[in-house]
């Protein structure tokens, strides 16, 4: 009788195709026992019961194969190298702590450097405005000393001249006086010549007054000339003008050297800005890093705790036992093994989809409030697909970098994977896990700036600036091609505006205010995630940034739906497909439109850079 003995493809151990046939002194109840095992892939057993029951060269055959089977098992390494990987990961895990420690340090002591770096700012300020007070104080005191001197002096010189003034005029009366008395002594001389002889003693007494009035009248001149006070008004004139030019020079002096202290001042203050917009920066970055701490943590304790489970499905011998704890963690892991699973017939049997999305991408999916449910392009159009579906959209909310992840494996472990992927995405090569469905909006890539800053209208005014963009690499490659250079592409050919720096920001809900604040002088952006934060109603940020018209890509850009690229996608990805077509010919879609990006946009010739993947890369074979 012949026996069909052929080797499993995943395993190593034998399987038997038996005809029916009939045992020979075999108690029907033993030999069900050992056949029943036997069937049920549990070879051991089956020779422990068999009894003697089992034909012989089907028993040496299984004998060997056991044999054979408990040898592979010995010399597996799995075990082995599943310790060695646990271990690892112990060890990456433990060092994984010491930096999120080092981390929170670095935040505390970076925390702790802005609070002294505002104290120190606010001094610069006060001692800055206390230059500024002293330099008035000594302005209006130099004008005070220069007027007292130019008043005193300017008196002292009227005074000095009236008195002059005053003298010479007494001094003329003497004079004139003088010449009166002369006049008179000659009038008597003559009269006594007349008078003869009895006039001899007159003329003695006139001779006298005429002596007297020429004495006077000399002395009247000699008084004049001691009253000449023109070379001491000279004198005073120059002094005066030597003070003026001294206080003059002192005044400039003190304004020059209030200047530079004012410079000095602002110098300091420019540079305890920059250390603050840096220090702001480490702190995004730190928190960024712990996220992404948080984040390696959780894949790694779920990478130990599935390696743990796979060891110990390994550690068993039975082949039974190996095969229902596999299927036993499929299940937990929620791994779809089923070749025929169909994603988007699995979504409606639930009649739920779970859309993977980033909560806080202002304009495009955001929360004007804690508690309140998502809103935005992406929120709106993902919820009418699923209305259009007619199931109930479930958004599982997750950092927009690592929101493609989501759809190989869920947020944590014994989750679930996202059915898709409906936040900004722009279609990019290199993802291989990931296909792409058609854009389901086009839109420019601009350049924003704070309300009323007229410095800036175009990429060219940017020069010396600080220019943030959110961390893409596509936003990234666009301004490299604009000719835009910074710290970390300076020697890169073709520039032509120089940037103080680029900021490049992971975190969503910092790159509004970093613009609003004055981190950065202007910001890189994907029109929808700054259009309602300049125009919406209830927005903070209205009024404080706007929008500069225009497009600084070479082209519009387009965001895309992602899904796993794996065929039991399929049909799901065709559906948003037709979804995409249908819908962007509506009024709806017109409506959604306006409210979140201002205008329509299209390009009738869009298409996918060589390397994505779209839905023909997911078309079942046949």
């Amino acid at each position: 009788m012949a026996y069909n003995l052929h080797k499993s493809v995943h395993s190593d151990c034998w399987r038997v195709n038996m005809p029916l046939f009939t045992f020979r002194n075999s108690r029907s109840s033993d030999a069900d026992e050992w056949k029943t095992a036997l069937l049920a892939g549990d070879i051991e057993k089956a020779l422990q019961l068999e009894n003697g029951q089992m034909p012989a060269y089907l028993y040496d055959r299984l004998t060997q194969s056991q044999a054979h089977s408990n040898t592979a098992l010995a010399a597996n390494p799995a075990p082995d190298l599943l310790k060695r990987l646990s271990g690892l990961q112990s060890h990456a895990q433990k060092a994984l702590a010491q930096i999120e420690n080092t981390f929170s340090e670095i935040a505390s002591r970076t925390q702790e450097q802005l609070t002294f770096l505002s104290h120190t700012r606010g001094f610069l300020l006060d001692s800055s405005k206390s230059a500024d007070n002293i330099r008035i104080e000594m302005k209006q005191e130099l004008d005070q000393t220069h007027h007292f001197f130019t008043n005193e002096l300017s008196e002292l010189m009227v005074a000095i001249q009236e008195r002059t003034e005053a003298s010479r005029s007494v001094i003329d009366d003497i004079d004139s006086i003088g010449r009166t008395v002369q006049l008179l002594s000659l009038n008597a001389a003559i009269e006594a010549a007349h008078a003869g002889e009895s006039g001899k003693g007159f003329a003695v007494v006139a001779h006298e007054i005429r002596n007297l009035a020429l004495r006077t009248q000399e002395n009247a001149r000699q008084a004049y000339a001691e009253m000449d006070l023109s070379q001491l008004r000279d004198q005073l004139n120059r002094l005066l003008a030597s003070s003026e030019s001294r206080l003059n020079e002192l005044s400039q002096g003190v304004a020059q050297s209030l200047t530079t202290l004012h410079q000095l001042f602002d110098a300091m203050s420019n540079y305890i800005g920059e250390i603050e917009a840096n220090n702001r920066i480490i702190d995004s970055g730190l928190s960024i890093g712990v996220a992404a701490d948080k984040h390696l943590r959780n894949r790694i304790q779920w990478s130990q705790g599935l390696l743990k489970d796979m060891q110990s499905v390994y550690s068993k011998t039975q082949l039974s036992e190996q095969q229902a704890l596999s299927q036993r963690l499929l299940n937990e892991e929620k791994i779809q093994a089923d070749p025929k699973f169909d994603r988007l017939e699995s979504i409606l049997k639930k009649r739920e989809i779970r859309i993977a999305i980033e909560p806080q991408f202002i304009g495009v999916s955001f929360r004007d409030a804690p508690g309140q449910p998502l809103k935005g392009l992406d929120a709106d159009l993902a919820q009418a697909f699923a209305k259009s579906l007619g199931v109930k959209c479930v958004f599982v909310e997750y950092p927009w970098d690592r929101c493609l992840e989501l759809l190989e494996a869920g947020p944590n472990r014994r989750d679930a994977e996202v059915d898709l992927v409906w936040s900004a995405l722009p279609p990019m090569p290199g993802y291989d896990s990931v296909a792409f469905s058609d854009p389901y909006v086009f839109l420019p890539y601009v350049l924003a700036k704070r309300s009323g800053d007229d410095r800036i209208k175009s990429l060219q005014d940017l020069k010396g600036k600080v220019l943030g963009c959110i961390n893409d690499p596509a936003a990234i490659s666009v301004l490299e091609e604009q000719g835009l250079r910074w710290q970390a592409n300076r020697s890169k050919p073709g520039g032509r505006v120089e940037l103080s720096n680029l900021l490049a920001y992971n975190d969503q809900g910092l790159i509004h205010d970093c613009l609003a604040q004055g981190v950065v002088d202007a910001f890189a952006v994907d029109l929808p995630i700054y259009y309602w934060a300049c125009k919406g109603e209830t927005s903070p940020w209205r009024g404080k940034i706007e929008v500069i018209p225009g497009n600084i890509s070479s082209g519009l850009w387009f965001y895309c739906a992602a899904v796993a690229n794996h065929p039991s996608s399929y049909g799901l990805l065709k559906r948003i497909n037709g979804f995409i077509h249908d819908y962007r010919q509506s009024k709806e879609y017109q409506v959604l439109l306006n409210t979140w990006l201002g205008q329509s946009f299209n390009d009738p010739n869009w298409s996918f850079d060589k390397g994505v993947n779209q839905l023909k890369d997911l078309e079942p074979a046949g």
